[in-house]
């Protein structure tokens, strides 16, 4: 299925290369060889082109069998990483090495890889553990940190920091603070989604709270979350129902890499 495609390019090349040598044919009866007309227009399509363009083809269809695959495959409210290469190379996919011989690279082998590995129950666990390790990242945690608690609330915080807009008094966060909060919120609802807290699942997933304007100590509230932004911090104060929920989330799903963090 996926393979024929590359098939069909390289028939789709071999095509274009014969209409290109019919229209160089036809230059040249119009202009016939001599020292005024040594320069033509039509070029022909060199072997070094049409190898870098089958190569180029085969990498674009790669990247969209992943993407193919994180659409399908992640989990309600959260997104699956996929790393391609590292993918290929489980799934014994040269890409190179088969154009090499002159084969088609298996990609219908790669589909079938990434099915197995990434549908069904086997997927979503996995992108709830990567959502775990994105809220433990977020959150600076580590094995003996201390969760703060309160008698409303408990409270994390994300260590991101923020910078004054232009010709405004309003602050955002820095352009590399915001891979973090982007990560975190990507974490946290993929959490929400697979705790049941659908109303946040939704807001985190779409809020845009990665680019948004605000003034210091400012507070915006979502159901069963405020989230208050410092110049250097943002302050996460879950109620009582969403963050015991969210201990048993990373006890559950960020175990294993909560573990190696003693080694940082």
């Amino acid at each position: 299925m996926y393979t024929a495609l590359v098939q069909q390019f390289k028939d789709a090349q071999l095509k274009a290369a014969g209409a290109y040598l019919e229209v160089r044919a036809a230059e040249t009866a119009l202009f016939p060889s001599d020292e005024r007309h040594c320069y033509r227009a039509v070029e022909t399509r060199a072997d070094y082109r049409t190898d870098r363009e089958l190569s180029d083809f085969c990498d674009r269809l790669s990247h969209v069998l992943v993407k193919e695959a994180i659409h399908r495959f992640s989990p309600p409210g959260g997104r699956l990483e996929i790393h391609g290469q590292k993918e290929l190379k489980n799934a014994s996919v040269d890409i190179r090495g088969a154009l090499e011989a002159g084969k088609c690279p298996d990609f219908d082998a790669f589909w079938s890889h990434l099915e197995r590995t990434f549908s069904g129950d086997a997927g979503k666990r996995i992108g709830l553990i990567q959502a775990a390790k994105l809220i433990i990242d977020g959150f600076g945690i580590r094995p003996n940190s201390e969760i703060k608690r309160t008698s409303s609330a408990i409270v994390l915080e994300a260590r991101i920091w923020s910078e004054p807009c232009h010709r405004s008094s309003l602050r955002k966060a820095t352009y590399h603070s915001q891979s973090t909060a982007a990560g975190l919120t990507r974490g946290l609802a993929a959490f929400a989604a697979h705790a049941g807290f659908d109303a946040l699942a939704s807001v985190l997933k779409h809020g845009r709270l990665v680019d948004y304007e605000f003034e210091t100590r400012e507070k915006v509230s979502f159901q069963g979350l405020d989230v208050a932004m410092f110049n250097e911090k943002w302050q996460f104060k879950f109620s009582h129902q969403v963050g015991d929920a969210l201990s048993l989330f990373i006890s559950e799903f960020g175990a294993d890499y909560l573990a190696t963090r003693d080694r940082y």
